[in-house]
């Protein structure tokens, strides 16, 4: 359990060729308009998680559309913590460049900023802003191995935890299955839960109903459920759910490392 995709029709073809020739004897090209100079915003991903000891660097694409002369493009940001510069120089027959931002965003927060090509920059022809939302994972401690039990398997084992550095949240590493962890967090004093065990996938996929994902278990009221804890040992409400529904809610634990 823990570690467990010729033939062609002659008269046909002639006929299409007589309309098409008779359609171009009555067409005039007026070509594609006038240019647009300018330049736009491009990026793999705007959605971008950071390991604690990642560099703090966004990158992005920025490409113009007439790269014959040298021209400075003026960029504009909407957060201070990203050092966007105020602009970018591009040499004759240079048509884009990876423009790297320096950051400094706190562990386990999330920033979101705007980068935006100056009106008097933008091209109609791309993207002339882009909203990128960065998030900075925590450090981890590592407290040492304590141990699982999960009450839908009916199984205990061996189990890391970490906990983010300055903080009451648990991570428990390839929990149920390898590479899917479970995190919760409590309150300052430990003793409840800070907000609701969110929606996790465990990584298992039943035979039958797919993967099993868990989540905060709710009393009959639909109220959440807290934990319960003894000493080192806490008690974890867990409502074990599939696409077709739940096989329920009830007390999984995790007794702490000493």
């Amino acid at each position: 359990m823990k570690k467990l995709f010729k033939y062609t029709y002659v008269a046909l073809a002639g006929m299409m060729a007589l309309a098409l020739a008779s359609c171009v004897d009555k067409y005039e090209y007026d070509g594609v308009g006038e240019s647009d100079p300018g330049a736009f915003i491009s990026a793999d991903a705007t959605q971008i998680k950071y390991a604690a000891d990642d560099a703090q660097i966004l990158n992005f694409v920025l490409q113009r559309t007439n790269p014959e002369s040298a021209e400075d493009i003026a960029l504009t940001c909407d957060n201070s913590k990203f050092q966007v510069p105020s602009s970018v120089n591009f040499a004759a027959g240079e048509s884009k460049k990876t423009v790297s931002v320096p950051f400094s965003i706190l562990g386990g927060t999330t920033e979101e900023v705007t980068i935006s090509v100056a009106p008097q920059s933008a091209t109609v022809y791309g993207v002339g802003e882009m909203k990128f939302t960065i998030t900075r994972d925590f450090v981890w401690e590592y407290l040492g191995e304590g141990v699982y039990t999960a009450w839908l398997f009916g199984e205990s084992w061996p189990q890391k935890v970490y906990r983010g550095e300055g903080t009451q949240l648990y991570k428990l590493t390839s929990c149920i299955a390898e590479g899917y962890d479970i995190e919760f967090e409590l309150t300052e004093d430990g003793q409840h839960l800070a907000k609701p065990i969110a929606t996790q996938e465990t990584g298992y996929v039943h035979p039958s109903y797919g993967m099993i994902s868990l989540t905060n278990g709710v009393d009959d009221d639909k109220n959440p459920l807290d934990i319960v804890r003894e000493d080192n040992i806490i008690y974890l409400p867990m409502n074990y759910i599939v696409s077709a529904g739940s096989f329920g809610t009830n007390y999984d634990s995790i007794e702490l490392p000493e």
